[in-house]
């Protein structure tokens, strides 16, 4: 588990999990009011969708996070990084209120920056153990 990472390549990973575990676990106790979000939106079967977004948020996190397969982890978070943007960060549909607008923008531009450590994680680790 890590033996073959620096200590800054070590604390990145663990950084970038626990993003995700803690925001994971924040969804899940908050389940009804992110499915009524994403029924909202017009996402397709709320109930399924969300708990397959929290699985790969898990999944892809504890991979990242032990060191094991840790590139898949890395672009099982990416895909989930940008399908959960898409959903929950549309700017484009914000006309009225400039203030939540740039809040999504910005939400956008942050997960830009998940998804840039999440490469370098990948091309750290590929694809074996």
């Amino acid at each position: 588990m890590h033996a073959d990472h620096s200590l800054i390549q070590t604390l990145a990973h663990v950084l970038v999990a626990i993003c995700f575990i803690v925001i994971g676990i924040i969804n899940f106790f908050r389940r009804a009011d992110v499915h009524e979000e994403m029924r909202g939106f017009g996402v397709p079967m709320p109930e399924i969708a969300l708990p397959i977004g929290l699985a790969s948020q898990w999944l892809g996190s504890l991979l990242v996070l032990f060191d094991y397969y840790a590139g898949v982890g890395a672009l099982i978070l990416i895909g989930f990084t940008i399908v959960a943007s898409v959903i929950f960060l549309r700017w484009w549909k914000i006309k009225d209120n400039p203030f939540r607008r740039i809040h999504l923008v910005i939400g956008i531009f942050t997960n830009c920056a998940v998804i840039a450590a999440l490469i370098f994680i990948f091309e750290l680790n590929g694809l074996t153990k």
